[in-house]
């Protein structure tokens, strides 16, 4: 049997989504994860787009870009029988619970009467200390405020929404600098490759929990040009360590 997600998003829902299907496989599941992209979009922008149907998004599947594909949110949903739906915050508002309102519980509302899907919150990251922000400052960045307002924005969010289930990205990225440094983005915002997959396997063990077996795991194929270089076994059981734990503290917001 098939598992089928939908990622209503942007770079980061790509990021994260990378490696699912090929995570999945070799630990012998059958998921689809499909995202619809625009860059850097917003949910306010998400709910314009429904409303007006617009097709402005871009469709990845299973990690890869379908190319010269444009289609609308609503032809996303309708495309098949999703068991789970996604939705983030662009990340340099996700500290902020009020950006997603109203907006959010329109959209939810909308897609409501669409499909039958399981709702699902994507908790995003902070950014790289390097990297500069004007509410979190640059050289250093403030990532542990960012790191504490991203996961008390999603926790309010999931109470003011009733989506009980949110992917601990952020929290999994903040745990796998402890050990590995602040190495996971590859221009101070989206993820590299050990970033992405970590993320990939976050959600995989969300999906599928976390007891999986993952081991010898390759992930194959870039979908972006900065291309760090596959990681080693030692880092990636690092990861696979890093995301048991993350998923195991989750408990509340586990499927």
């Amino acid at each position: 049997m098939v598992m089928k997600v939908l990622c209503v998003g942007n770079s980061f829902a790509v990021d994260a989504a990378t490696y699912v299907h090929q995570e999945a496989k070799h630990a012998g599941f059958d998921v689809d994860i499909y995202v619809l992209y625009i860059g850097g979009c917003p949910i306010s922008l998400h709910w314009e787009n429904i409303q007006n149907d617009k097709k402005d998004y871009e469709l990845y599947i299973n990690g890869n870009r379908t190319p010269e594909c444009n289609i609308s949110l609503k032809e996303g949903i309708m495309l098949k029988e999703w068991d789970y739906i996604t939705f983030q915050q662009v990340s340099h508002k996700s500290g902020d619970p009020t950006s997603y309102f109203p907006e959010l519980t329109l959209l939810l509302n909308k897609v409501r009467e669409m499909s039958k899907a399981t709702f699902v919150l994507h908790e995003t990251w902070s950014y790289a200390k390097t990297y500069s922000h004007w509410l979190y400052g640059s050289n250093p960045l403030d990532q542990n405020r960012m790191d504490k307002d991203i996961e008390n924005a999603y926790q309010t969010v999931s109470e003011k929404t009733g989506i009980k289930y949110i992917i601990p990205v952020g929290n999994a990225v903040k745990e796998a600098r402890k050990t590995l440094g602040d190495n996971l983005n590859r221009d101070g915002f989206h993820l590299n490759e050990i970033g992405r997959t970590l993320a990939s396997t976050i959600w995989t063990m969300f999906f599928l929990g976390n007891n999986i077996n993952l081991e010898g795991f390759k992930p194959s194929g870039y979908s972006y040009d900065d291309v760090t270089g596959p990681i080693d076994d030692e880092t990636f059981d690092i990861l696979v360590d890093v995301a048991r734990k993350v998923i195991s503290k989750n408990i509340n917001h586990n499927l």
